[in-house]
């Protein structure tokens, strides 16, 4: 299997696009409109940051499954040049565009400070506190999730996360993968065991904080992801990760977000849930072939970041106009429809960002030897 032919795994695609949507709506309804978070009586849209851990399991399943041949029996500097140019052009160019909009936008700001218009008081002080000069830096270094508290873009801790980590998976390829068949179960415990020591400690798997333990949490959950593709490959536990078992894995998952419990048990069941995915033919008639699904996973990097530039300007356009939040502002059924409307607008914008930034960026950018990028 070589980089340059190996075929599209398209429920693992539209299993991306799930997640973006979940954590747009986890954000939507606990930061910017509460009151129709605390309205849902389950924890399943609370507990939907966890959908970020699937985007660490697929990274690490999904690189596996392109480059598990260049990497598991030794690699050249030439090789691992070439994947982490990959990985560059394939998350540093979006990332690089949204933040200059948002840095945009402060800008805007500290214009209309500069005017000193009377609303103006009714926001923070533009290049202050999380959005500060200095920490546009980390951010264009993508090494914002070393802070305590993400900045700017703040999903974007979690690219800078996967970036840091882009930087071990070579390595964790050529070890972990050559041992995963002999003892997959006990290498799958050492890999939870970390999570489960954060979880314990914070209290979370990264809901209130950053830093070094979601380095942690990114790296265990790729290995997750690595030694679920040698499970994949080698057709290990092939009973209970058949393609039918998909909806019910998937509404199982579900199931465990709706009630209180520690998220490390949602990381198992994605686990889970992934390997299951990847034994979906796409010519299997199923929901996560649909087109419409196939096409968000697709956009779903751009859904990701995306979704908090938008949520931003809304938030501090109701502050300045009004000088209260979004849920004073607004009675319930106004911001579900308010929320509705963004999910669209974050999706188109996503489609335009996605077919002018995202794709047309990676192409050039792009190692000149073929290879192929699935994540």
């Amino acid at each position: 299997m070589s980089p340059n032919s190996t075929p599209v795994l398209q429920a693992l695609t539209s299993l991306r696009g799930i997640a973006a949507i979940l954590v747009m709506c986890h954000h939507f309804m606990f930061v910017l409109m509460p009151d129709i978070g605390y309205l849902v009586p389950s924890k399943l849209f609370y507990k939907s940051y966890l959908w970020v851990d699937l985007f660490f399991i697929l990274s690490g399943f999904v690189l596996a499954y392109v480059y598990q041949t260049t990497f598991s029996s030794g690699f050249t500097r030439r090789d691992y040049r070439v994947f982490m140019q990959t990985r560059f052009a394939r998350i540093y160019p979006l990332h690089f565009f949204v933040l200059t909009l948002f840095v945009g936008f402060e800008g805007i700001q500290l214009l209309l400070a500069e005017l000193e218009l009377e609303s103006m008081s009714n926001l923070a002080v533009p290049f202050t506190g999380d959005e500060s000069s200095e920490t546009i830096i980390t951010n264009l270094l993508l090494l914002q999730t070393l802070h305590w508290t993400a900045y700017w873009n703040q999903p974007a801790w979690s690219i800078s996360a996967e970036w840091i980590i882009y930087f071990t998976l070579p390595f964790a390829m050529r070890w972990l993968l050559p041992f995963a068949h002999t003892r997959p179960l006990t290498l799958a415990a050492f890999a939870l065991l970390p999570l489960v020591a954060i979880e314990w400690h914070f209290g979370d798997l990264g809901l209130h904080y950053a830093g070094w333990p979601m380095l942690i949490r990114c790296f265990c959950e790729a290995c997750l992801g690595l030694l679920a593709f040698r499970c994949y490959q080698l057709g290990l536990f092939q009973k209970i990760t058949t393609a039918n078992l998909i909806t019910p894995v998937l509404i199982l998952n579900l199931v465990f977000l709706t009630l209180p419990g520690p998220g490390v048990i949602s990381v198992v069941g994605f686990t889970w849930l992934v390997l299951c995915a990847a034994h979906l033919s796409d010519r299997q008639n199923h929901f996560l072939n649909h087109r419409a699904l196939t096409y968000l996973g697709t956009i779903s990097y751009s859904i990701y970041l995306i979704h908090w530039l938008v949520m931003d300007v809304v938030r501090d356009c109701v502050a300045f106009f009004t000088g209260a939040t979004v849920s004073e502002t607004f009675q319930l059924p106004e911001q579900l429809a308010i929320m509705s409307i963004l999910i669209v607008i974050v999706i188109g914008i996503s489609h335009f960002t996605y077919h002018r930034v995202e794709a047309p960026m990676r192409h050039r950018l792009k190692p000149s030897c073929p290879t192929q990028d699935r994540t």
